[in-house]
């Protein structure tokens, strides 16, 4: 299980949760990430954090933004720990908060207690 808590500021609350990224060579981090199920994705990190843990760039991918606006992202590959398990995931460079999104939820049960400092789980369906 994944866990975290939400985090409050004024009226906008965040639920976070914690994960390691490993990159290049042995090269690791750990992230706390905004879950955004609007976000279909699986991860996005901003560009020092990409550098400092030399992902390997795969592909220029274009993704369509809430706003039906298209906008490219440069994709990398990166190991995470996910419910005890390594995983290779795409990571999108992207400013701002890290998020994950729904392609790391898939098949995951998602919790969040939206208040100020409210659990959040992600637990395993299977």
């Amino acid at each position: 299980m994944v866990t975290g808590r939400v985090i409050a500021n004024d009226e906008i609350l965040k639920p976070i949760v914690e994960i390691l990224v490993y990159g290049q060579p042995n090269a690791r981090a750990r992230v706390q990430v905004v879950v955004d199920t609007g976000f279909t994705e699986h991860l996005t990190l901003p560009k020092y954090a990409i550098d400092a843990l030399k992902l390997r760039f795969e592909f220029e991918e274009k993704l369509t933004m809430a706003n039906n606006e298209p906008i490219t992202f440069d994709a990398y590959t990166a190991l995470i720990e996910w419910n005890g398990r390594t995983r290779e995931v795409k990571v999108y460079m992207a400013d701002g908060d890290p998020i994950i999104g729904m392609a790391m939820l898939r098949d995951n049960d998602l919790h969040i207690r939206a208040i100020p400092n409210g659990t959040v789980s992600i637990t395993p369906v299977n």
